[in-house]
């Protein structure tokens, strides 16, 4: 996803990995094979780093001690990973010199003699390095000059083998100590415990932290720079948030709830806070959202929302995601990358669960359908099974199967056990796998062993098969006899997707006398009805909103006119917009337009907004320009984002009248703005390029100019956009610039889109992976020949493997196009003008149907 969208459909945050956000094709590649856990020789005990960061130099250097004791007798050499690293003296505890050498990412070193199991030993190894990954030096340069000077490190996945030598495995714990130096004014931050700070006679200052809880190498930070700090604390445990200086109330408003989430999270989970310290650390450049560095998470700057910004965005949902980690994926860490699951769904899961506890349940349920949304999106690209361990690069696996997916089965798993014995499970497996290694079977376990439930066949379709159910039904009433039918079929398909996956689900109703009725039912089998009697006939029906699926249920208008404005449940009332929004009849119209205006949940709002914008007809327009005063920021920005689906003058009015004046929402002016180019109004481009004069948070207005120049087709959009996407240009703006390019690079002439290709190319490269994404991604749309052998070399050769995937599913994709552009160009025209007419049949029938109503 390029950077526009990113910025506006997430609010400039996202999860550690940024989930999804640059997979798209098939998830098996040309090349992907099955890994398997790796062997391990020796139990590391303790792991020691004593290290001097410079930086100014952007240079680590010093040594780090490793405590071992083998497996089995007869070890005569140990072997770490280390990349990019000079090695020095290598020693035993006793200070010999142990033989060893570099060869393949590896340092073997000799112990000279043959070990028996259990005997313990150390060996320290003295490296130096500028490391290219794992380690990140920030500060001014040309391009750049008011950047601050910061480093910090990213383990995840097996990147800490850059910045030091190691065993860089999820499947080895330690206990850690790091002493790290820095000159005077920097602050250091790692894990554990900070027992001590030395001022050396060169005035640099030493650090030392202890941490006494074992965790997997991935998971060691040092982060250093000029920060404020602001100091909390629950139940005795002391917290530490430390950000820019100037940024403290930002950073008091983004982390001010870690103390309730602490509290929330250790009773869920049967385990106290485990750590002697919680810090979160807010830097710049980060390549994650956030990571959940055992007691010392880092996050991005771009969750350091502004009094702006915080009118309709925070960043709870990291904050949350990252302190769930501490239990699930820190306290309890998956043994091999294809499990990673049980810590991404569980902080995916864990996310929720904190929305639901501060905002109540329709704010859960409705982020339950985001994740839905989310998975739905990548799964029509591509269905693999969460638990999988066929891949080229374990980052790979960081997509949205294993987060909202793994969310959801948790979630699903909750609703089929109930509360009282899910968190009884969750407790149970928590406490007796805490400290260690985990695989899914021990999660699966600890639930059989708990409530005595046989779930071989809830693993099987949601864990270790692919897909979901895709169901299509209808619904029907017989008055004679008092009864509902629901019919149902499920045509999902798919390699590892069950025929028929089993769904227990629940069916309510809401009668004409105004009364609920609720039951459960079972779908065993490819198609089944279900025949339910009710006391009277329904008002309007709700299967199952907890389950992963798509659901075509055919309904008539009336029967969703009246959920939409009656359901108590929130997710009743969403759902009836989305199904509206596909009848597009007049009533179902004028339903949506007052949902817009007068719903008590903003989300409800937005949807019919959303709906609306999917109708396209004058009616439609109608509604949403009545709209757009609306007092939530979040519907202003889904009721501008509508406005952006209609070419009509009055459209381009509202949204000018928003780009001209600006919005209190930073999100709704930079919606508004998109939106604009969308529209085509002649008097778009103008307003779009003023535009590019407005500071917002994380350079949202701009980045949304770009959307809507490339939207817009304007080839004077062209040359805006190569200037922006150059390096030195705001970082958050260069992708969305990039993105704009390949948009009109389908437009211009076959010469411009040329120039188009080569400015992208160099791209390709950038110091800045997200604008390199961006260029590799704009690439494939533009289904340029001409960069294939810069993919194929990128792929062979880049270190980032987000980057190296987006690179491989690339040039897939243009050595496997199938049609020029010329005829992809000419096939969304022709959809355009369908749409159009279609559209305009619409607003005819309407009038006929007005005049034979009256």
């Amino acid at each position: 996803m390029g950077s526009a969208d990113y910025l506006l459909e997430n609010l400039a945050g996202c999860r550690d990995h940024f989930a999804g956000a640059v997979f798209n094709g098939a998830f098996a590649l040309p090349g992907d094979k099955p890994r398997y856990p790796r062997d391990r020789i020796a139990n590391i005990k303790h792991v020691r780093l004593d290290i001097t960061l410079d930086l100014d130099a952007k240079r680590i250097s010093g040594g780090v001690s490793h405590t071992f004791s083998p497996l089995n007798d007869g070890l005569d050499h140990i072997e770490l990973d280390a990349v990019d690293l000079t090695i020095g003296a290598v020693r035993n505890a006793a200070g010999r010199d142990l033989a060893h050498s570099l060869s393949g990412g590896r340092l073997r070193i000799e112990l000279g003699e043959e070990m028996t199991g259990g005997r313990e030993e150390t060996v320290n190894v003295e490296f130096s390095g500028s490391p290219r990954r794992g380690l990140y030096f920030i500060g001014p340069e040309d391009a750049y000059p008011n950047k601050r000077i910061e480093a910090w490190t990213q383990g995840q996945d097996e990147d800490s083998r850059h910045w030091f030598p190691c065993y860089d495995y999820p499947n080895e714990m330690a206990t850690s100590e790091i002493h790290v130096t820095v000159r005077e004014p920097f602050t250091a931050i790692a894990n554990g415990e900070l027992r001590g700070v030395d001022t050396n006679p060169d005035g640099t200052k030493t650090y030392h932290f202890h941490q006494d809880h074992p965790h997997v190498t991935y998971l060691t930070s040092v982060c250093a720079g000029e920060f404020a700090e602001l100091k909390d604390e629950w139940d005795g445990i002391p917290i530490q948030y430390y950000v820019p200086v100037g940024r403290e109330a930002d950073g008091q408003a983004l982390f001010g709830n870690t103390p309730e989430m602490m509290r929330l999270f250790s009773d869920r989970s049967g385990i106290r806070y485990p750590y002697a310290k919680y810090s979160q650390v807010v830097v710049q450049d980060f390549i994650f959202g956030g990571m959940e560095n055992v007691s010392a998470t880092t996050v991005t700057d771009l969750v350091l929302y502004d009094e702006r910004a915080r009118i309709d965005a925070d960043g709870d949902y990291l904050v949350a995601h990252e302190i769930a980690h501490q239990w699930f994926g820190d306290l309890l860490t998956c043994r091999d990358w294809s499990h990673g699951w049980l810590n991404e769904g569980f902080a995916t899961f864990f996310e929720l669960l904190w929305l639901e506890h501060k905002k109540g349940r329709d704010e859960f349920l409705y982020g339950i359908r985001g994740e839905m949304d989310n998975y739905l999106g990548e799964a029509g690209r591509y269905m693999r099974p969460i638990v999988s361990n066929v891949y080229h690069s374990p980052i790979d696996l960081f997509d949205r199967h294993l987060y909202e997916k793994g969310g959801l089965v948790l979630n699903m798993l909750r609703v089929l056990l109930g509360d009282d014995q899910f968190w009884k499970s969750i407790r149970r497996y928590a406490i007796s796998r805490r400290g260690h290694n985990v695989v899914t079977q021990d999660l699966q376990r600890a639930i059989e062993e708990g409530t005595g439930r046989n779930l071989d066949w809830f693993f099987d379709q949601w864990v270790f098969g692919a897909g979901h159910p895709v169901l299509t039904g209808s619904y029907a009433w017989d008055d004679a006899t008092k009864t509902a039918k629901i019919s149902l079929k499920q045509t999902q398909s798919g390699e590892r997707v069950a025929e028929v996956f089993r769904l227990p689900m629940n069916v309510d109703f809401k009668l004409e006398d105004g009364s609920t009725h609720s039951t459960k039912v079972e779908m065993t089998e490819r198609e089944q009805a279900f025949y339910i009697p009710l006391p009277d006939k329904a008002k309007y029906v709700t299967v199952d909103t907890e389950v992963l699926k798509t659901l075509e249920l055919e309904r008539p208008t009336e029967m969703l006119v009246a959920q939409l404005g009656e359901d108590d449940a929130a997710l009743g009332r969403v759902d009836a917009t989305r199904a509206l929004g596909k009848k597009g009849d007049k009533a179902a119209i004028e339903a949506l337009g007052r949902a817009v205006r007068e719903d008590a949940f903003w989300a409800v709002q937005a949807e019919a907004a959303k709906a609306l914008g999917s109708i396209r007809s004058n009616a439609a327009l109608d509604e949403l320009l009545a709209s757009t005063g609306v007092a939530h920021a979040k519907v202003r920005r889904a009721v501008f984002r509508a406005l952006g689906e209609f070419r009509e003058e009055q459209a381009a009015d509202a949204l000018l009248k928003v780009v001209d004046n600006g919005d209190e929402s930073y999100y709704a002016e930079a919606w508004a703005t998109a939106a604009l180019g969308k529209t085509r109004d002649p008097r778009a481009f103008e307003a779009l390029e003023r535009s590019l004069s407005k500071d917002s948070q994380n350079e949202v207005i701009r980045a949304s100019v770009f959307q809507g120049l490339g939207d817009l087709r304007d080839e004077r959009g062209v040359n805006l956009a190569v200037e922006w996407s150059k390096y030195g240009r705001p970082a958050m703006v260069r992708g969305s610039a990039a993105s704009a390019l390949a948009k009109l690079g389908e437009f211009v002439p076959e010469n411009r889109k040329e120039e188009i290709v080569d400015h992208l190319i160099p791209l390709i490269d950038d110091p800045w992976f997200r604008s390199s994404i961006s260029a590799i991604d704009a690439l494939e749309e533009l289904k340029a020949t001409k960069a294939l052998p810069h993919l194929d070399r990128f792929a062979a050769s880049g270190l980032d493997g987000r980057q190296v995937r987006s690179a491989r599913l690339a040039a897939k994709a243009i050595r496997e196009s199938g049609k020029s552009t010329d005829d992809v160009k000419k096939l969304r025209e022709e959809m355009e003008k369908l749409t159009d007419e279609n559209r305009t049949l619409k607003d005819r029938l309407d009038k006929i149907e007005a005049k034979l109503s009256t």
